[in-house]
């Protein structure tokens, strides 16, 4: 409905409003009372107002903020499509991960606690990344490989709210411009390999703690897809 036409229906309601009052003042003859209660009435419309507008304003809210963690979700699936569930696998086979972290990864959608809850435990959890030159090499050939993808990824406005995923697009980011500026892994020196090491651990548990809110998304919506995701990493 346009404005114009808002505009009319508006002095359409008023009219009907005045013709009913004055049809009640013909009736009755008792002006003071339809007075008493035109004045009841607009006394009481502001807290209507208010009321309906809370209302209607939190279901208006929660409903775009689940369309748009909806759509968040979609991202995070579509990364970890892509490519994410690939490095992943690399990262995990240099990393001395204990049963818990193996276990987000086959699993996550079915662990028991909340996504807030089992973030928190892989947050605390040792990671400990030693690279070596085959995983270094694939995980470069992945990253390099997706970069525009990330780009594509990183560029649309509802990843600002989801601050868990930012992050580590942020990681994986670094990791590019540190292959852009370290080279192969002939070029490393010792430092190169304890930075990357650092790198490759920050990225993996940023990875993990977004992996556990995408298979649960992906089991709800999409059951064969999270079959087919958790798959490509532990083989």
């Amino acid at each position: 409905m346009d404005r114009k036409t808002t505009r009319k229906v508006v002095m359409i309601l008023i009219a009907v409003s005045a013709a009913i009052y004055l049809l009640q003042i013909a009736i009755f003859h008792d002006e003071r009372t339809t007075a008493f209660y035109i004045l009841q009435d607009l006394a009481f419309m502001p807290v209507t107002i208010a009321i309906a507008t809370l209302a209607v304003g939190e279901i208006i809210n929660d409903r775009e903020k689940k369309d748009r963690l909806e759509k968040t979700r979609m991202l995070t699936s579509s990364f970890f499509t892509g490519m994410g569930a690939y490095l992943m696998h690399e990262i995990l086979g240099m990393t001395n991960a204990d049963a818990f972290i193996h276990e987000v990864v086959r699993s996550g959608a079915d662990l028991p606690g909340t996504e807030e809850e089992i973030r928190k435990r892989i947050q605390e959890v040792k990671l400990a990344v030693h690279i070596d030159a085959a995983g270094y090499t694939k995980a470069r050939q992945i990253i390099t490989a997706n970069q525009t993808n990330i780009l594509v990824i990183a560029s649309n406005p509802l990843i600002i709210e989801h601050e868990c995923f930012t992050e580590m697009l942020w990681g994986v980011f670094h990791l590019m411009d540190e292959f852009r500026l370290r080279g192969t892994w002939d070029d490393l020196s010792k430092e190169d390999i304890y930075h990357f090491n650092q790198d490759f651990e920050e990225v993996l548990r940023l990875m993990l703690m977004n992996w556990v809110g995408n298979v649960r998304y992906l089991k709800e919506t999409y059951p064969a897809f999270y079959a087919a995701a958790s798959s490509r990493i532990e083989k």
